[in-house]
């Protein structure tokens, strides 16, 4: 895992790069690499590179790597699990390898046979590819959108990199906020598939490369969800398939040179990818974070019992808030705009413990959106899971628990149960709250799965933004839902709970992504996601909701695959996220920071905010959804403060003050 940042004269193939900007944009990765720094700079195009060294330490695997006769050179970011089937490949056609990295089989299997071939990789990467002879690049990101690739296209050159911020070190990219972006922001927690925050910054999207050659930019998609034919079978023999994909995908992911560790929730998802790295021959260190006595759920018990069940080391951290404004403009200046939530922080905390120990982590990411593990899928067939709870087998079931049978494994005597949870997720004060606030819009909010979802995922009402914000454009709910509607109508899914499935992975998941992406490589730690693996993924969306929400449970199949490996009150308790006391935090000891970030002059003077609605706002903190709409006003006036304004055109990770260590 590495960092990239290139510039490119498409347009002007006898225009030079100019070197001393293309050394600022790859040293502003720097954290990304921190094993070496390389560039190739001919004509028209120069690439930059920064190193994190995990798969063939040795100067064979440096980049940017050229191909023996320099026709083609890569600069890459990532890893190809499955790359040893394209090398045999290969060599089986008298292709000779310097080394044994993944970047030399990537690169000549792509060199050989087009950018199209990716269709078949397994893996987490964004890569440039340049063609000498063609005087064609290509830019290309993984199916999933687990890495990322921003650039700036001014019509007759491309800069390109990693992050956003190594673009802001060339002098001629704008800053200015796309209103659209922040829109889906306010709505669907990130900006949604090209946009950023920058209106002149976009991304290439999951599953696509793009070619620049003189003509300009040409998009392709190579990779896509487009099957979600269930593919019959019984139950059980689904739980067993899943149960192997499972297990190669991990065997595959613990590809290094380097010692692997394992992000560790206490969670089913991270347990399960734990477990399986136990059986495939690996005990990796586990590292979490918890927060004791400050009313957030401790995760620590399921941390320690889940651990102790399978015999391996955990460390963890924990933080009480005191450096909150610090990290606030250090998490945002590392993450490059506003994006998801709160869990930031934690993220960063967990990345920082497990980076003094190891370069390479493992994490159950992915499963929840694509293996139903949210209890708002269930509102695509609310009286099918209704029923799960009224008819006689579920009582049955709850008898079963009892005995620690599961109800799924024929009734066999010592099968661990695993439903229950998803009863627990419906029946919590907030849900009941989110679902009254919506049946209170009428009848659609009944009738149309898809109004139910989406107002129960956007969550603020339109009236609540108005209040606080001044520009019109940057607020639209009508806007947000013609893109959903949009999505959902484009999917090749025909039930209802795979198009909102389906929607998430395109959307709220890339997302997420980037969040992990930031806070892992930060701290210059490779974060590797099991269950965002394709194969995994095309598997999932065709288990069919049945599977997925059964027996009382959510993800059901997965917790089915798993239950022989995870603790019993870890397969059963209820989806809790990555949950932090920033609430408390923001209302109570660090009330005044969050006050003078939303009123000072800067910011009435941004044209974004209310200035009189913002101050009633944040007086007003016993409105329920307080914490969702100044969450996400501080973090895009933070952004705005750093990038608009240019507040940091730098910000050290070395210099906030370290969380308490257990």
């Amino acid at each position: 895992m590495c960092g990239l940042a290139g510039i490119f004269h498409y347009a002007d193939p006898d225009r030079p790069v100019d070197r001393a900007v293309l050394t600022r944009m790859t040293r502003a990765l720097a954290h990304r690499g921190p094993d070496g720094e390389g560039f190739h700079v001919d004509g028209p195009l120069g690439l930059g590179h920064r190193r994190l060294a995990i798969v063939d330490l040795s100067p064979a695997g440096a980049q940017p790597m050229p191909l023996d006769d320099g026709a083609f050179v890569i600069a890459y970011n990532g890893e190809l699990y499955n790359h040893q089937r394209f090398r045999d490949a290969l060599e089986a056609r008298g292709e000779r390898f310097r080394g044994h990295s993944d970047t030399e089989t990537l690169l000549r299997w792509v060199a050989r046979r087009g950018p199209d071939v990716l269709a078949d990789a397994a893996g987490i990467f964004a890569f440039a590819l340049y063609d000498r002879e063609q005087r064609r690049l290509t830019l290309a990101r993984d199916p999933m959108g687990v890495k990322q690739l921003y650039l700036h296209d001014d019509g007759r050159r491309v800069v390109f990199a990693s992050e956003i911020k190594a673009l802001l070190e060339c002098p001629d990219v704008p800053r200015r906020l796309d209103p659209d972006a922040l829109n889906e922001y306010l709505h669907f927690h990130t900006p949604l598939f090209e946009r950023t925050f920058l209106a002149d910054v976009k991304q290439v999207r999951a599953g696509e490369y793009v070619n620049y050659a003189a003509h300009g930019p040409r998009a392709r998609r190579y990779w896509s969800v487009d099957d979600f034919t269930p593919r019959g079978g019984t139950a059980e023999s689904n739980v067993a398939a899943l149960r192997e994909i499972l297990q190669d995908v991990v065997g595959e992911q613990l590809m290094s040179d380097v010692p692997v560790g394992s992000f560790f929730s206490g969670g089913i998802d991270s347990t399960a990818v734990a477990a399986c790295a136990v059986r495939a021959g690996v005990r990796p260190r586990c590292f979490g974070v918890h927060f004791t006595g400050q009313g957030v759920i401790d995760e620590r018990p399921y941390q320690e019992s889940a651990a102790k069940a399978l015999g391996l080391d955990l460390e963890l951290i924990t933080l009480d808030g005191s450096t909150f404004p610090e990290d606030m403009s250090r998490l945002l200046f590392m993450q490059d705009q506003p994006v998801i939530g709160h869990a930031m922080i934690p993220m960063d905390a967990v990345a920082r413990l497990a980076s003094s120990k190891v370069k390479v982590c493992l994490g159950g990411q992915a499963a929840d959106e694509v293996f139903g593990g949210y209890a708002r899928y269930a509102l695509a067939h609310p009286l099918r899971v209704a029923a799960q709870f009224a008819s006689p087998s579920r009582l049955v079931e709850r008898v079963q628990a009892r005995l620690h049978r599961a109800p799924g494994a024929g009734g066999t005597p010592g099968a661990p149960a695993v439903g229950g949870n998803l009863w627990k997720q419906l029946t919590e004060r907030r849900t009941l709250d989110r679902i009254a606030r919506n049946l209170r819009k009428g009848p659609s909010a009944l009738l149309r799965w898809d109004e139910r979802y989406f107002d129960n995922f956007t969550k603020v009402p339109e009236a609540a933004w108005a209040g606080v914000l001044s520009d019109p454009r940057v607020l639209s709910r009508s806007r947000a839902r013609e893109v959903f509607r949009d999505t959902l109508a484009a999917s090749a899914a025909t039930d209802p709970a795979d198009k909102l499935m389906h929607w998430d992975q395109q959307t709220y998941l890339t997302g997420l992504f980037q969040q992990d992406d930031r806070m892992s490589m930060g701290h210059s730690l490779e974060s590797r996601v099991p269950m965002a693996d394709p194969r995994m993924v095309r598997f999932a969306f065709q288990s069919g909701f049945g599977l997925k929400f059964r027996e009382g449970a959510s993800k059901w199949i997965l917790r089915r695959a798993v239950a022989d490996v995870i603790p019993q009150e870890v397969l059963t308790r209820r989806k809790v996220g990555f949950d932090t006391p920033a609430e408390a935090w923001m209302k109570g000891k660090h009330r005044d920071f969050v006050f003078d970030t939303l009123t000072r002059q800067r910011a009435r003077e941004r044209g974004l905010w209310d200035a009189p609605g913002m101050a009633r706002w944040l007086d007003n903190t016993s409105d329920p959804l307080w914490f969702d709409v100044t969450w996400k006003a501080l973090c895009v006036e933070l952004w705005a403060t750093l990038t608009l304004d240019g507040g940091f055109t730098r910000y050290s990770t070395a210099g906030a003050a370290a969380p308490m260590v257990e």
